[in-house]
Parts: structure tokens; C-alpha cells; sequence
């Protein structure tokens, strides 16, 4: 099986990789603090949660053409909660038969909707807030095609580009949380960009977002970096910055139809991987390793804890595809 659009079968490993990059950050904090060596290796390893917002707009964007706001909430849906609820219900069996904790009802039930944020209930599992800044972003999406905007984005991406900009620097308008994330905001507008310039690249609106957006995703990851590395200096805040206009010169280029790599089905099924692995690797993973952790060598522990998450990310993806069949027929029939 190969992609229909070969210049982005790069996009399935990269995927995979970046959440292996993020489970190396967070298992390297918590389990050795900052003075390891893994730690010291994987620091930057967050900044995949940055690759992913950038594809999200990459790929939201292109996924919303030529579809109806119905379609595109039913498309999105399907996508995002067959997966999430598995392994909601799978972090949740973690933290109870193996960690011994008790998640309530209340909690399990709002998290389970995405919209715990709103109510100012915890995430179950720290890793949500990405899954609460994808959800804004595929509002405002929802949005627009409801409204016929979508296709005027010389409007709409302006003023939201403006509207970072300005919160970037006076944290105003300060409701712009509420409908989408402002700290994040340049990297999903980056990854929408990429989408135009794939199709015209010699845009010049779409080439000064892009850039505008690269720059102050540079500063913006400079500050961000305050929140992920342990006692950052100076050097790391900029290597941190560095790295994310990497990331948005990797999509630059890609959009322009380097990096050509056709598909095949261990690509895309490394691809489908990085979501659950994503999902169950934080809270499930850890309280799995912890329990272990007094019977054997915490490196091989470690080891075994992401192979346990990967192979059981395997079974969801299968359970996935079958429950996301089974909800596909069920709308159809309606």
C-alpha cells in the first residue's frame, strides 16, 4: 500500500519518533531528575509536542477541503476519540489496579469529553492539555467552514496571527484562551501555512505568516523552555528556540515537495502508533514502571516499560480501526 501523496510519507516515522522523543523527556525527569545522562540527552525531547502542533495545522488544514462542517467534526471525531477513550479507560485501570489511586467519576466522565479545562477539573493524565489545544483548534475550524470562511484565510489567518502577536506581548485580548491557544498558536498557524504554500508556494501572504510565525515561535519556545527543562540556562532557552525553527523549516521545505518518501504499511502503521503511544506512555507507563521498580534495574525497567507501551499502543490501534468501522456504519445508516 502506498500514499496517494508520496511527498508526505515522511510525516508517518517522523510521528513515531516525536512521541518516542517525549517519552524519553518525561521518563527521564521523573525517574533520574535532571543531572542524568538520558536526561541530558532527551531535554529537548518536549519540543515534540511542537512538531506535532505544526503537523496538526498541516493536516487539519488539508483534511478540512472540500468538506462540510458536519463532515469535518464527524472526520475529526472518529479520529481523535475512538483512541482517546481506550486508552483513557487503560490509564485509568493503571492508576487504580496497579498505582492504587481512585479517579473519580466526575473526572473520568469530563476528561473522557475533553472539556475538564473549562471546568476547572484535573487532567487524569498531564498529557491532555495537548488534546485540549487540538480541540480548540478543530473548533475554530468547524467554525469556519460553517461560516464559508475557510477559503478566505488571508482574513482570518491575519487576524490571528495579530492576535498572538499582540498576546505574546501583553497577554491580551485575555479571552483568546478560551476559543484557542494563544501560547501555541504560532506553531498551528506555521502548520497551516505549510498546507497554502504546498499548494502555491509562491504566495507572498502565505510565505510572511509562515516566517512572522517561525519567528515568534522562536521567542515563544525561548520562554516555554522555562517550563520543561530543569533549571534552564540561557543556551538551552536558545538551542530550544533553534530547534523549533528547525521544525518549521522542516514543513517549509516539505511543503515545497522535499523530503519526498512514498508510504508503505510499516511506515503508516508507525505513524498510528504515535498517537496512543502518546497517550499511555505518561501516567499508564509510569505507574507501571514505579510497581516494578523495586524488583530489578531501573534502566531495563524503563526499557520494558516502552515496549509494554508500544505493544499495547499495537492492540489499541487494532481496537481502534474496528470500533471506528463499526461507528462509520452506524452513521452511515443514520
Amino acid at each position: 500500500m502506498t500514499s496517494s501523496n508520496p511527498r508526505y510519507g515522511i510525516l508517518d516515522p517522523l510521528r513515531f519518533f516525536a512521541a518516542i522523543a517525549v517519552i524519553l523527556y518525561h521518563y527521564s525527569i521523573y525517574f533520574f531528575g535532571g543531572e542524568s545522562f538520558l536526561y541530558q540527552v532527551s531535554k529537548f525531547g518536549y519540543l515534540g509536542v511542537d512538531f506535532f502542533f505544526l503537523l496538526s495545522g498541516f493536516v487539519i488544514m488539508a483534511s478540512a477541503q472540500n468538506r462540510t462542517a458536519i463532515e469535518f467534526a464527524a472526520a475529526r471525531a472518529l479520529r481523535i476519540y475512538p483512541a482517546f477513550i481506550i486508552c483513557l479507560l487503560l490509564t485509568i485501570a493503571a492508576l487504580t489496579l496497579i498505582g492504587g489511586q481512585v479517579v473519580p467519576l466526575k473526572d473520568a466522565i469530563f476528561n473522557a469529553l475533553i472539556v475538564n479545562d473549562y471546568l476547572d477539573i484535573k487532567n487524569i493524565d498531564g498529557v491532555y492539555w495537548t488534546l485540549q489545544a487540538e480541540l480548540k483548534f478543530y473548533g475554530c475550524i468547524f467554525i469556519l467552514i460553517l461560516l464559508g470562511a475557510l477559503k478566505k484565510w488571508q482574513y482570518w489567518l491575519s487576524i490571528w496571527t495579530l492576535m498572538a502577536a499582540v498576546h505574546f506581548f501583553i497577554k491580551q485580548p485575555f479571552f483568546m484562551g478560551w476559543f484557542i491557544n494563544p501560547s501555541y498558536s504560532f506553531y498551528f498557524i506555521g502548520g497551516v501555512c505549510a498546507y497554502l504554500l504546498s499548494k502555491n508556494p509562491g504566495n507572498i501572504l502565505a510565505n510572511v505568516i509562515f516566517f512572522v510565525s517561525a519567528v515568534f515561535g522562536f521567542f515563544c519556545a525561548m520562554d516555554q523552555s522555562e517550563h520543561f527543562l530543569i533549571s534552564v540556562s540561557e543556551q538551552e532557552r536558545i538551542i530550544a528556540g533553534v530547534l523549533v525553527v528547525l521544525i518549521f523549516l522542516f514543513f517549509y521545505f516539505l511543503a515545497r515537495g522535499y523530503f519526498p518518501l512514498a508510504s508503505n504499511k510499516f511506515l503508516l502503521a508507525l505513524g498510528a502508533l504515535s498517537y496512543p503511544i502518546y497517550l499511555l506512555h505518561n501516567m499508564a507507563g509510569k505507574t507501571l514502571i514505579e510497581a516494578l521498580s523495586t524488583k530489578g534495574n531501573l534502566p531495563l525497567l524503563i526499557i520494558f516499560g516502552i515496549a509494554v507501551v508500544i505493544l499495547v499502543s499495537y492492540l489499541v490501534v487494532r481496537a481502534e480501526e474496528n470500533l471506528r468501522s463499526i461507528l462509520k456504519n452506524f452513521i452511515s445508516t443514520k
